[in-house]
């Protein structure tokens, strides 16, 4: 998103309202992202104003198949797909039944209480309310 105006839904909506014939492709379905300690919209959420608005969009990221489809090679390989997001990284991974590594210390740090690792008793709870689940869970990669 431009950086003036990665907080402003609006914006795009002007910006993309004389675009609505068009297709847009989006290559990052994240609705929002940390970057350091700042919390910003992504890409998903500009696309999901511009199919609000009537237009048409091409997802092509995690949870969408098409993206394990290219990078994944069937020949009995161990596959984990790692991430901080439950309805992308974690969701195209049960899809495609894969395992997968929740990382907490991201976009749920709060809920999980992660400071090195998540609290147990706080992601356990977290992960009750979901629909998606990981296979593992861990804090951050180091």
């Amino acid at each position: 998103l431009f950086d003036d105006y990665d907080q402003d839904l609006n914006y795009y909506k002007d910006l993309l309202e004389n675009h609505i014939k068009k297709k847009m492709i989006c290559t990052n379905p994240d609705l929002i992202v940390d970057k350091g300690n700042k919390r910003e919209l992504c890409a998903g959420s500009v696309a999901m104003v511009f199919e609000k608005m009537g237009g048409e969009v091409v997802y092509f990221g995690k949870p969408y198949p098409e993206v394990y489809n290219q990078s994944i090679d069937n020949d009995n390989k161990k596959i984990l797909s790692i991430g901080d997001n439950l309805n992308t990284d974690i969701k195209g991974a049960n899809d495609e039944k894969l395992n997968s590594l929740f990382i907490t210390g991201g976009l749920a740090a709060e809920e999980t209480k992660t400071i090195s690792q998540p609290d147990k008793m706080r992601l356990q709870k977290f992960l009750i309310k979901q629909s998606f689940k990981p296979t593992y869970s861990i804090g951050f990669l180091r």
